[in-house]
């Protein structure tokens, strides 16, 4: 019995040198609502405090933001200081029109590469247009090492038009292209305003199988106490639809990316919301091994 006494700290710290760890990771997505002063009692002014309370409540290692003008984004960098971001103006590629733009902590993570392209026939000019669209439509996508797992991730960024079904469906297909491309395997997550249901050929396209691999709606992969409510465009004011969610967070099948929560956050000020949109987060179990 002493012998063995001796021996279990050492047998104890073999298995804690090669068991598994989980490491947590929060991704949000949430569309805005652009700085609109016809909004009125909407507007920006009144609202973006709830917005940076989101952040502060739910603090989220990365978030997807769209409808963000460069003013909005001086805002939030003043409020949110723990977060660094990417982005430019889908209008010209430096500050004009919206931003789709990517949140990330500084603590948490190391920037790798960046770049962005627009949804169109011509995904490197600037501004271009395509499709019917009503608007020009931009993806945004970081490369980033994450400091506590060591993995090395995307993460890509959108708005889909609201207007034209063939921009939704060939942009969808563009993304997927541009995900294969430039991912090379590696986990893939992907934030945006999809302006699309699970049942339209838009959210088809992203999450069919194919030789890269599928993509997965996280909120496919909870329980179904988890997926309520069913909306996630609320407009102003709050009037929402059963079964208009539009607003997701995908993932490509990892086997060390595991999700472990989605929430749909319906926080508001007596009956005010931060957006048009309710922000969408998603927890997810990265797998490490300490076996050396």
């Amino acid at each position: 019995m002493r012998k063995l006494m001796l021996v279990l700290p050492f047998i104890l710290l073999f298995f804690s040198s090669t068991m598994a760890q989980d490491v947590p990771m929060s991704i949000m997505t949430f569309n805005i609502r652009y700085n609109n002063p016809g909004d009125s009692l909407y507007n920006w002014d009144h609202r973006k405090s709830m917005v940076y309370a989101v952040f502060h409540k739910y603090q989220p290692d990365l978030a997807g933001l769209q409808e963000v003008l460069y003013s909005q984004l001086l805002d939030l960098k003043d409020s949110l200081k723990e977060y660094s971001w990417f982005g430019v103006g889908r209008d010209d590629g430096m500050k004009a029109g919206e931003f789709a733009p990517i949140f990330f902590k500084t603590s948490r993570f190391s920037r790798v590469d960046e770049s962005y392209f627009w949804l169109s026939k011509t995904p490197d000019v600037p501004g271009s247009k395509s499709w019917n669209t009503a608007c020009t439509r931009i993806v945004t996508w970081l490369m980033l090492r994450d400091k506590q797992s060591g993995q090395l991730f995307f993460i890509f960024n959108t708005h889909f038009d609201h207007a034209s079904e063939e921009a939704r469906v060939e942009g969808a297909k563009l993304l997927r292209k541009r995900i294969d491309e430039i991912c090379f395997g590696r986990p893939v997550i992907i934030t945006g305003d999809f302006n699309s249901t699970s049942a339209d050929s838009a959210y088809k396209i992203l999450t069919a199988k194919s030789a890269s691999g599928r993509l997965i709606d996280t909120r496919s992969s909870v329980p179904d106490s988890l997926k309520k409510p069913s909306y996630s465009f609320v407009g102003f004011p709050f009037k929402p639809e059963e079964g208009n969610l539009i607003d997701f967070i995908f993932t490509r099948d990892a086997p060390a990316w595991k999700v472990s929560s989605y929430h749909i956050i319906t926080d508001n000020r007596d009956g005010l919301y931060p957006s048009d949109h309710l922000p969408v987060i998603t927890g997810f179990n990265i797998i490490i091994s300490n076996k050396k």
